[in-house]
């Protein structure tokens, strides 16, 4: 919690390259590198990884999703993606 209350980030001041190992295929378990970072999304409050999955999918196109975020790995985020891609009629970008 921060000053005011608020949850803060299990991330807040960890080297962000934890975040960005090789990634598995999504048919595949997570990998070395994604357990460790998902291991930090599990500690985060449940708000905060929902933020963090919302401004990455929102913020990101679909080459440029990479790692992991919000608790979710990258191939799942990019199903997610494209997803609400097509709900929106835009195809995936």
């Amino acid at each position: 919690m921060d000053a005011e209350g608020r949850p803060q980030a299990a991330c807040m001041g960890l080297d962000t390259q934890i975040f960005f190992a090789r990634p598995s295929e999504l048919d595949q378990q997570p990998n070395k590198g994604e357990r460790a970072a998902l291991a930090v999304c599990a500690v985060c409050p449940a708000a905060v990884r929902a933020v963090c999955l919302e401004r990455d999918l929102a913020q990101s196109e679909l080459t440029r999703i990479n790692g992991v975020f919000g608790g979710v790995r990258q191939e799942e985020r990019r199903q997610m993606y494209r997803a609400r891609q097509q709900l929106r009629g835009g195809g995936a970008a």
